[in-house]
C-alpha cells in the first residue's frame, strides 16, 4: 500500500505478536509526533508493575478483562490518564488484548 507521506497504515491481522515478557505482547500499529499506537495482549495472571505517566496514556479494551487502579474494565471500556499520574494497578486474571496510545520510548 503506498501511504502518503506522513501516514502509516497498519493491518493488525497480518502482524506478528512481539513478546515483551513472559506474559504479554504487542503489535505495534504506528508511531507518530513521539507517540504509539499499539495493541497488547495480557496473558491470564499478567499483573503489572507500577509505573508513572510522564505524559497521556489511551487504553480500550478489545477482549477480555483488566482491572486498572481499582477499575474493572471489561471489553468495550477504556481510560484516559493524564500526566503525572501513577499506574498503581494494571492485572487480569483471564487475559485481555487493548489498544493503546502512549508516548514512544526515546531511542
Amino acid at each position: 500500500m503506498n501511504a502518503p507521506q506522513g501516514w502509516t497504515f497498519a493491518d493488525s491481522n497480518a502482524l506478528d505478536w512481539q513478546p515483551m515478557g513472559d506474559s504479554y505482547a504487542m503489535k505495534l500499529l504506528g508511531v507518530a509526533d513521539g507517540k504509539m499506537l499499539a495493541m497488547f495482549r495480557f496473558e491470564p495472571g499478567f499483573d503489572g508493575a507500577a509505573h508513572p505517566h510522564n505524559e497521556p496514556e489511551f487504553t480500550y479494551v478489545l477482549e477480555g478483562s483488566i482491572v486498572s487502579n481499582g477499575v474493572q474494565m471489561e471489553a468495550g471500556h477504556g481510560y484516559a490518564a493524564v500526566a503525572g499520574t501513577t499506574h498503581e494497578e494494571f492485572r487480569t486474571d483471564t487475559g485481555c488484548t487493548v489498544v493503546s496510545v502512549f508516548a514512544a520510548p526515546s531511542g
